[in-house]
């Protein structure tokens, strides 16, 4: 009998490309747990600001066009046109980042604040389908009964920068 000599150059050459798949499945989960992590501390740094952010992205994404195209920063309301003949409009009032839906057809209105403790509000449309935002807020605002008519001067601020894109923008329902 003969005695075993070794692997063949044909092993070993399998053996590397199962271990070479096994590395780039592994980077992949790596890079994906770090995204990951990154995203959940910045919900734990202020889990409210999440909900805003996913709530503008919603509209943003589900709308079908903006009534007016500014390509430079504007304070203006942030005004989206959706498919079932909405108008929703997000402007700063008072310190309060005000979402109002306000049916085309004739019908009435929602007003609701998204955020309070906001010190800055800017948008733009830098190209047709393509919306930056710019949110400046108070990390920690008054509660509402304890507001000042002034916003707080030697608190934390933050900056969020924002960009989305207008998805909604196909057939419609029929689509």
């Amino acid at each position: 009998m003969r005695g075993s000599r070794g692997t063949t150059l044909v092993e070993l050459l399998v053996v590397l490309a199962l271990l070479s798949i096994m590395v780039i499945v592994a980077a992949e989960l790596v890079t994906h747990s770090i995204r990951l992590l990154g995203a959940t501390g910045r919900a734990v740094q202020n889990p409210m600001m999440v909900h805003v952010i996913g709530r503008l992205r919603n509209d943003v994404q589900s709308a079908v066009g903006l009534p007016i195209e500014e390509p430079l920063w504007s304070e203006i309301p942030l005004e989206l046109r959706t498919h079932d003949h909405q108008l929703i409009r997000i402007a700063l009032v008072d310190g309060n980042l005000m979402r109002k839906s306000v049916s085309l057809g004739g019908g009435g209105s929602d007003e609701r604040v998204l955020l309070r403790g906001v010190t800055s509000w800017w948008w733009r449309s830098p190209s047709a389908g393509v919306v930056d935002i710019n949110i400046g807020y108070l990390v920690n605002p008054a509660p509402e009964r304890h507001r000042s008519r002034e916003v707080g001067a030697g608190r934390e601020r933050r900056q969020e920068n924002l960009r989305f894109a207008i998805r909604g923008a196909g057939g419609g329902r029929q689509w």
